[in-house]
């Protein structure tokens, strides 16, 4: 995020990424619907929290924990789980420190048949990657 603007408080970067992220969702969605919860848990911390549901019934969970360290938002702990319409997991992205062979640890991909590699995605990029499967599967789990 770059810094366009003074910052008033601590809370001001936060709350300008929180902000952005809720109009991208909903620019960039055409879902049955979806929520976004934002706590702040002090003027430095924030945990957002939701679900997407997409067109074909498959719903997108999403835990992130930000801090702010003086300019940047710093993502501490996330986790984007994706499920079909009857629950059954496809995949979810998380860095739970479970898997330290994995070379980007802590961050890996869960998938039906294996956990791997990960970079550290955001929600909308997550968004981007649950559309494409959609477009890819002819037989949607």
């Amino acid at each position: 995020m770059t810094r366009k603007q003074k910052l008033q408080k601590p809370s001001e970067l936060i709350k300008l990424y929180s902000q952005k992220l809720s109009r991208e969702v909903e620019r960039k969605l055409s879902p049955l619907g979806f929520e976004l919860n934002f706590q702040y848990r002090s003027p430095h911390i924030a945990h957002i929290s939701g679900y997407i549901v997409f067109r074909i019934g498959w719903i997108l969970e999403f835990d992130e924990i930000l801090r702010q360290d003086k300019t940047d938002v710093i993502k501490v702990k996330y986790r984007y789980h994706l499920m079909n319409k009857t629950k059954k997991f496809i995949l979810r992205y998380d860095n739970v420190p479970h898997f330290p062979k994995i070379k980007t640890y802590p961050h890996h991909k869960h998938t039906i048949h294996s956990v791997g590699e990960s970079n550290t995605p955001g929600l909308l990029e997550v968004i981007d990657e649950v559309e494409i499967l959609i477009l890819k599967n002819d037989k949607l789990p």
